[in-house]
């Protein structure tokens, strides 16, 4: 038994204590009683896709249960708690879940049926199983040196997003450890200290922790001094261990050994202080340190990176440390009255690695960041592909939502077009300025974010030894590699072997208050975003990066190493985003909103155009890529409604989108990258994705989602 493992069994030994029972507690009617309470959640989608994989929009996560937009479902969710003694309270959680448990499906009855594809009652998503979500213990001995112990689930919210980060809503105690709290110094020392296991899904290479898998954890500890209410500070250490059976341990006589498959370690400090008046202070700095074992993702010295496995993973294939770090200076007053102003310098490197981050709901970036109109709605402009890669998006109108930076492997899965969305920005260095003015009834916010990148490399970062670009030995997991934009692409992809990128950002919003009534809100906001990436910058680096291509159109002629044309792979957009909305209260029970929003972009995405950075799979008119250079715009007119009642609550949004792609071609000339004219009669252009029509595109999308949640 190891260090850490005695010192765990002390622990809980310790705490346990507090169950003996004390011969002065007298009987009282207020312990063992048991309290329960819970709610009634019901969802109703409508949209014109008709697709019925799932009561989620969104959960590629799920084989054949994505972008759902059709249907009802009811959920239940029963929480449970009793103050057992004066020491010791227990809470638990059950909750029905709602993936494919439509109405329609007769309560699960039923067999399955594979001519409508209704997948029959033993199906778990389908027979309205009801589970355990969520069980714990909170012991309180009573002792000076630690005021509880939690054995069981919780979401781990007591620590923070760069380290052992919240879970996710949907699972929001999911995970369990052992928990354990104290403080001192009149409670102005405050501790928390943590083994939280590991999750077998996702927190490890290739999304999972391995073959041995069930004492793989996480041992986290912050301390946080408050000596006032000016200012705190916190200092915070994780040690993430993911174990595996040691392969050279032949002797079972003595019992089999262990290595580490992966180690994470990352020790952070944060703090803030508001004793000034006119300006609030707060930064942190966290340093990542990550070892793999080098067997987990077989890279071979000579090996440019597994063609399966550790390409798709939340993980780096290789050892690497880096660091991180926010300063946020807030000015209350500045200049003028009413004048604030929010500045934020951050850092998030390339390398920094922490598998048990918040995945989302958990901000750390004080910008708006891209937005979510154009993340994850595979648009297929070119194909309009009801199977395959189609069903893993929202369709042409993808998500209202704000986006959310995170530094975890982001996660949207389990979500619905009117959430926010969650953005990997490792690699993300920069400032951004957010002033606010209030003027008599009105308000004005607005943002000026640069972004610049540590990711901003050639060939990784590599060179062989003539000096010369070389991405073998290229560490860092590719996701969905060429759609990794903020445009047809996907929300978890920080990596690309070749970037030479920056981002700027504006956005202005006005707020006012029409005194008609009950009050109109008004809103209006305008936002510009210029995302520059030169991608290969030399000419050396066009042999490496454009080898060779998978021939997914026969149409389509390759131009290996486009003939020295440095340019022609350099990826360039710029977004407008216009919008406006009126809101009322209808009633004292009802408030209702009227939105629309009018959004473009000019894309020149010179990875599709010409010659696509390792396309392979992604190319094919059934996969993730897409033909997207020219200009898109979309039209949205939404009415979101909120409708409260002693013990309910009904929401709900109705969006209509449409709009057109209006395409552009170019190709290289002389070393350069010029616009393609066709020729008269041509009707389309082979690329390596496709011949794609040279005409617009005209689309439009009608989507629905209305809840009820009922508490109790």
């Amino acid at each position: 038994m190891n260090l850490r493992n005695v010192t765990l069994a002390a622990a809980v030994a310790t705490a346990m204590l507090g169950l003996a029972p004390k011969a002065t507690l007298a009987a009282d009617e207020q312990y063992g009683q048991l309290k329960w309470f819970g709610s009634i959640y019901a969802k109703f989608l409508d949209g014109d896709r008709r697709y019925e994989n799932a009561l989620y929009n969104n959960a590629e996560g799920q084989t054949n249960d994505s972008g759902g937009d059709q249907g009802q479902g009811i959920e239940l969710e029963l929480m449970l708690s009793s103050q057992v003694s004066k020491q010791v309270e227990i809470g638990a959680r059950i909750h029905s879940r709602f993936n494919q448990n439509f109405w329609a499906n007769n309560g699960g009855f039923g067999p399955a049926n594979p001519s409508t594809g209704y997948l029959g009652e033993e199906d778990p998503r389908v027979n309205q199983y009801i589970k355990l979500r969520g069980a714990w213990a909170r012991i309180t001995p009573g002792y000076d040196w630690i005021d509880s112990a939690t054995i069981g689930n919780s979401d781990w919210g007591m620590f923070d997003p760069f380290t052992q980060g919240k879970v996710r809503y949907i699972d929001r105690d999911n995970l369990a450890g052992f928990l354990f709290q104290g403080s001192a110094v009149d409670k102005t020392l405050r501790w928390d200290l943590a083994r939280v296991t590991l999750s077998r899904q996702y927190q490890g290479p290739q999304f999972n922790t391995g073959k041995l898998f069930a004492n793989d954890a996480n041992y986290v500890g912050q301390l946080k001094y408050t000596p006032n209410p000016d200012w705190n500070a916190t200092l915070i250490a994780m040690y993430a261990r993911d174990k595996e059976l040691d392969e050279n341990d032949t002797n079972a006589l003595n019992g089999t050994g262990v290595d580490s498959r992966y180690t994470n370690q990352i020790y952070g400090i944060r703090g803030q202080y508001s004793g000034l008046g006119w300006l609030d202070l707060k930064g942190s700095f966290y340093y990542s340190d990550f070892d793999i074992d080098e067997s987990v993702c077989n890279l071979e010295p000579n090996d440019p990176g597994p063609p399966n496995g550790c390409r798709f993973s939340p993980t780096l294939m290789r050892d690497a440390d880096d660091y991180a770090f926010t300063v946020d200076l807030n000015f209350n007053e500045l200049f003028i009255d009413g004048l604030s102003m929010g500045v934020q310098f951050f850092r998030i490197g390339s390398d920094y690695q922490s598998t048990t981050a918040a995945r989302r709901e958990s901000d750390v970036l004080l910008t708006e960041g891209l937005e979510g109109t154009w993340q994850w709605g595979t648009p297929n402009y070119n194909f309009g592909n009801r199977g395959g890669a189609a069903k893993g998006g929202l369709g042409w109108g993808a998500y209202d939502g704000k986006m959310e930076q995170v530094v975890g492997s982001a996660d949207n899965d389990f979500t619905d077009f009117d959430e926010p969305v969650a953005f990997q920005v490792q690699g993300w260095e920069g400032i951004t300025l957010v002033p606010k003015l209030v003027l008599g009834d009105w308000e004005f916010v607005g943002e000026y974010s640069y972004i610049d990148f540590s990711t901003n490399w050639q060939a990784c970062g590599l060179r062989n030894a003539a000096g010369e670009p070389d991405k073998t030995g290229c560490i860092y997991p590719r996701m969905e590699g060429t759609h990794a934009w903020g445009y047809g692409g996907d929300y978890r992809s920080p990596y690309a072997p070749y970037q030479d990128r920056e981002m700027q950002i504006f956005a202005l919003k006005a707020m006012y208050t029409v005194d008609f009534g009950n009050g109109v809100d008004l809103m209006a906001r305008y936002k510009y975003i210029s995302d520059e990436d030169d991608r290969v910058n030399s000419q050396a680096g066009l042999v490496d990066a454009y080898p060779s291509y998978k021939q997914t159109n026969p149409d389509w002629i390759p131009n290996m190493a486009l003939g020295g044309c440095v340019g022609c792979d350099n990826r360039r957009a710029d977004y407008d985003t216009y919008g406006f909305s009126a809101g009322y209260q209808l009633h004292p029970d009802l408030y209702a909103k009227l939105i629309y929003e009018y959004f473009t972009v000019e894309l020149i995405d010179g990875t599709i155009d010409v010659a696509p950075v390792s396309c392979g799979d992604e190319c094919a008119p059934a996969g993730w890529a897409e033909y997207l250079t020219g200009k898109t715009d979309k039209n949205r007119v939404g009415l979101n409604f909120s409708y409260f009642l002693s013990g309910v609550e009904f929401g709900g949004t109705f969006d209509y989108l449409w709009g057109t792609y209006d395409p552009s071609f170019f190709t290289d000339l002389d070393g350069r990258r010029v616009k393609l004219i066709p020729a008269a009669g041509v009707t389309a252009v082979p690329t390596v994705v496709g011949n794609i029509p040279i005409g617009d595109t005209n689309y439009s999308q009608y989507r629905m989602k209305v809840f009820m949640k009922v508490s109790f």
